[in-house]
């Protein structure tokens, strides 16, 4: 079998046509240098230098294997360094999976303060529904899930799984809650109110089933019993904000996404806290164990957890 090592100190001799000055360059003895070119020898049948003239000179047969020998060598260490840079980002990469609505009330404000404690790993996040999300995570194409789960359950059954057992291990980061907005009246109050809701159905506008907050949100309206009629649903979280901003019902959204257009009283409470759904912040693992970064993340943020751990 030909010797990747034996083809690049016949491509240094070719260069240089001579074995003493090869073999400094190679860091091997003239008579090891000269053992592995008679190797290749033996390998292709034929001589590959002409040894009879004061300086070394390629048969035709070294001028060919030369062409080929500066192609493979090439190639094969431009694999080699790409594998070696692969597996090296690969234990420096934090890959996060997340469904869309945690790019605009999550990582933004998260992502940047771990950075000053984790400044040589990289972040990447890629946003789909949850149910894909845990797919990634059981495939290892991604070490954490991070989604909002209700305390009630609802998401976990509608996964057919705990977020928390002997395959999955989960870490609460914060909480959040889902809370009913609606555009205001030319009075500054709610134009579709939950207090009023006697009135005749109010218009709801709701989540596409693939959203895992429509999960945690539909429980709580059945124990409600509110009049709601849905004429109008999004599967992305800011679509409904923005239907909620242009009138078109009542919807139940994330407080940190709202809480400017509250402020700013583009959208007002459509109902008191009474209404509103809690959640709970979670970033979400396999029990196997992850690249270097990523378990250094894990143990990171559970000393946090920990009672003082934030002091």
């Amino acid at each position: 079998m030909i010797d990747l090592v034996a083809l690049k100190d016949f491509l240094v001799l070719c260069e240089l046509r001579s074995f003493s000055r090869a073999s400094e360059r190679c860091h091997v003895s003239v008579s090891g240098l000269s053992r592995r070119i008679q190797g290749l020898e033996q390998w292709l049948g034929g001589p590959l230098f002409d040894r009879r003239r004061a300086a070394l000179q390629p048969t035709d047969a070294g001028l060919r294997l030369q062409a080929v020998a500066t192609d493979v060598v090439y190639a094969l260490e431009g694999l080699r360094k790409s594998l070696r840079t692969e597996a090296r980002d690969r234990q420096l990469r934090i890959r996060f999976c997340a469904p869309h609505i945690m790019s605009a009330v999550f990582f933004p404000d998260w992502i940047p303060r771990l950075h000053s404690d984790f400044r040589d790993a990289k972040f990447s996040v890629e946003s789909d529904n949850l149910a894909e999300c845990m797919a990634l995570l059981d495939e290892g194409t991604a070490d954490y899930a991070v989604a909002l789960f209700d305390d009630s359950g609802a998401v976990t059954r509608r996964l057919g799984r705990p977020a928390d057992g002997a395959e999955l291990r989960s870490l609460e980061l914060g909480r959040e809650c889902l809370v009913p907005v609606s555009a205001p009246n030319a009075a500054g109050r709610p134009r579709y109110d939950l207090a009023q809701s006697g009135g005749g159905a109010i218009s709801f506008l709701g989540y596409a089933d693939e959203c895992h907050l429509g999960w945690s949100l539909h429980p709580f309206l059945d124990r409600w019993g509110l009049d709601l009629r849905q004429n109008h649903n999004a599967s992305l979280t800011d679509g409904l904000r923005l239907m909620a901003l242009s009138g078109l019902g009542v919807a139940w959204l994330p407080r940190s996404l709202v809480r400017g257009d509250l402020d700013a009283r583009k959208l007002v409470r459509a109902g008191d806290a009474g209404f509103d759904v809690p959640l709970r912040l979670l970033l979400v693992r396999r029990a196997a164990g992850l690249s270097t970064q990523a378990e250094r993340l894990w143990h990171y943020l559970t000393a946090l957890a920990l009672p003082g751990g934030g002091s």
